[in-house]
């Protein structure tokens, strides 16, 4: 935390001046930011294993059974640009080697393109499915944004972020750049294509067929109206990121167990995870509201954390470790 607007006098000794004690504000936020940090790789980490298993089920049940991937790519889901057998062994290529890369976090955004690639294909050559949808959104966000901590990518890049210029390098900073300037860009659309969903979802209006082919509604299916329409003007103005993602990732999972629809799957909850840890992102209320806090409160505002540092990352997971240690040898003393 830093503080603004405060000087000591000229010539005073400022080491002996003791600062001011943190608000019950500004220890909120730091444990908010601190809990970011160190979750959201986790989260990140998740979903890559979760991805990365569809993908690898579907592409072992292929390579078990070579006339039957043959066949699906010559009569189900054909590409007019490549042969049977070509596109079928491209296929399998991809959900076998892609699905690892991804989630051990190397080449993540390589990996992620030829995965969206094939699902984006699929979806519009075959049969189009809010499964698909999710993974797509989910692929995407990995395109732009790539991987977080528990990566191989995160481990290697850091000793090309600086240094002479060269191709590594520079693909590098190029991937900053991609996840600083488009990131907050795909979590706004992410939230505006969920509450346009919600909204069709509750009948407000009837999407063309077109535009329902690629809008995940089924996947909220067994949502009162009302209840889906307050989700979608939340998530369309970017109100409330948090509490929304946790209402609505609770709601998902109880559909979900019980049974309601097919198409309610864990893919919502994976994606929905994505937009508790980033935040609403810019042309949203919460963006409009902490820039308020932000004047008006200067001093307990705070920096900006970047819960993608590998480093901030393992430096909060050993004061969390530090300070869970401290609190289990205080509880073990009182029983003592």
């Amino acid at each position: 935390m830093s503080n603004h607007g405060f000087g000591s006098p000229a010539g005073a000794s400022t080491a002996s001046v003791p600062g001011p004690a943190p608000g019950w504000g500004e220890r909120l936020r730091s444990l908010y930011s601190g809990s970011a940090v160190l979750f959201w790789p986790f989260t990140d980490f998740a979903m890559r294993i979760f991805i990365a298993i569809a993908f690898l089920r579907s592409g072992w049940v292929k390579a078990s059974d070579w006339d039957k991937a043959v066949y699906l790519a010559a009569e189900e889901y054909p590409v007019s640009w490549l042969s049977a057998h070509a596109a079928a062994a491209t296929g399998l290529a991809i959900e076998l080697v892609a699905p690892m890369l991804l989630a051990i976090g190397l080449m993540t955004r390589p990996a992620a393109l030829a995965l969206a690639a094939l699902t984006i294909v699929a979806h519009t050559v075959y049969i189009p499915t809010t499964t698909n949808l999710m993974l797509i959104a989910m692929l995407i966000w990995y395109l732009v944004s790539g991987p977080a901590a528990i990566s191989l990518d995160a481990l290697w890049v850091r000793g090309f972020t600086s240094g002479k210029s060269g191709p590594v390098t520079l693909a590098v900073r190029a991937g900053a750049w991609l996840r600083a300037r488009a990131g907050p860009l795909v979590v706004v659309a992410m939230r505006v294509w969920l509450g346009i969903a919600l909204l069709a979802l509750a009948e407000v209006f009837d999407p063309p067929i077109w535009l329902a082919t690629w809008l995940p509604i089924t996947s909220f299916t067994g949502l009162p109206a009302w209840l889906a329409i307050l989700f979608a003007v939340l998530l369309i103005t970017g109100t409330a990121a948090s509490p929304v993602s946790y209402a609505l990732t609770f709601v998902v999972a109880a559909f979900m167990i019980s049974g309601v629809h097919p198409d309610v799957t864990f893919y919502p909850v994976l994606l929905l995870g994505v937009y508790e840890a980033r935040g609403a992102g810019p042309w949203s209320v919460d963006d409009l509201v902490e820039g308020w806090l932000r004047k008006r409160y200067p001093t307990s505002a705070g920096e900006k954390v970047n819960i993608d540092d590998p480093d901030l990352w393992l430096a909060t997971l050993k004061q969390w470790w530090r300070g869970g240690r401290r609190i289990a040898g205080m509880l073990v003393f009182r029983r003592s």
